[in-house]
């Protein structure tokens, strides 16, 4: 019987339902699934770990300049629906959505995002800094917009005209507008 397969198809198991599936001794194929880091053991389990497929180089090629016209609450719908949704957690997702929802999407509700400035940024800073949010929220709010910026960036949708950074607290009570690094 192939192990890896029964293993594949298990996801997660104990030597002994393994071997009783199997109807076979199975230690010396779990070890060698061991070594090839196809399983792990955690807690009392072994998990069959998905193949990742490696990216040893990649081809970068000169993109046309196709940018489209999209309004900041199409771009929020379909950032969540295609990206947070399909690599975030749900509770992520849940707050992802809290923060375009109810900081990001009210201030730039009459812009394109192909329009969003670094001034804009600025100015969404103080309108943030004007409602009172904790610097973590405020730090988090400002990531998640570069974050949904540089994803529509990537896909060349809107030009690259508004690039900054957030930097990380290292006084988590201290957060202001020079903690944003804006890029000419």
């Amino acid at each position: 019987m192939n192990i890896e397969k029964l293993a594949k198809h298990l996801k997660e198991f104990t030597l002994a339902e393994i071997e009783m599936i199997a109807e076979c001794d199975c230690k010396t194929a779990v070890e060698h699934l061991l070594n090839e880091n196809k399983l792990v053991f955690e807690q009392g389990l072994y998990k069959y770990q998905e193949e990742k497929l490696k990216q040893e180089f990649i081809i970068c090629t000169n993109q046309t300049t196709n940018y489209q016209v999209i309004t900041i609450d199409v771009a929020i719908e379909y950032f969540l629906e295609n990206y947070v949704k399909n690599n975030c957690k749900l509770n992520t997702y849940r707050r992802y959505r809290r923060m375009l929802k109810y900081y990001i999407s009210p201030f730039f509700k009459n812009k394109n995002l192909n329009d969003i400035t670094c001034n804009d940024i600025q100015e969404f800073y103080y309108f943030c800094k004007g409602r009172n949010l904790p610097p973590k929220v405020l730090k988090n709010t400002l990531a998640l917009i570069n974050q949904m910026i540089k994803y529509f960036q990537n896909f060349g949708i809107i030009a690259r005209t508004c690039n900054f950074q957030v930097r990380r607290l290292s006084d988590k009570t201290n957060f202001t507008l020079d903690r944003i690094i804006m890029e000419a």
